[in-house]
């Protein structure tokens, strides 16, 4: 194998974007309507903070919308990349000058996860299985 593939920076098998709504499951449902199907919820019953959708190849997320409470500027889309190792990424990133908006953490949905902003200032986040 390549040196490139043992890379922190090695393509992700997987990324997408995740949506942001202050009603997801409206938001959701709208997309149903477009043909994508519902997958995973959290939670699972009551008004859900995320819910995935799937339609065909294509896969994207609607969370939770937050920053109009905290205050934050941005867009309405995040966008999402699955790598191999989150804490690797991210202090790979961070020695290259990427702000890192929020450190590695395990969620309750059994991701480990972390946010980064991108050169023009898009959230991003990593993901991998915890």
């Amino acid at each position: 194998m390549s040196a490139a593939v043992h890379s922190p920076f090695h393509p992700a098998r997987r990324a997408f974007p995740v949506l942001r709504a202050r009603r997801v499951a409206d938001t959701a449902a709208f997309y149903e309507r477009l043909g994508f199907s519902a997958g995973h919820r959290h939670p699972a019953k009551g008004e859900p903070d995320f819910v995935t959708l799937r339609r065909h190849d294509t896969e994207l997320a609607v969370s939770r919308d937050d920053r109009a409470k905290s205050g934050e500027a941005g867009g309405t889309v995040d966008l999402f990349v699955f790598v191999e190792a989150v804490d690797t990424m991210v202090a790979a990133l961070r020695a290259v000058g990427t702000p890192v908006e929020q450190e590695p953490e395990n969620t309750p949905w059994g991701e480990r996860v972390a946010y980064v902003r991108d050169p023009a200032g898009n959230r991003v986040g990593l993901g991998q299985p915890a």
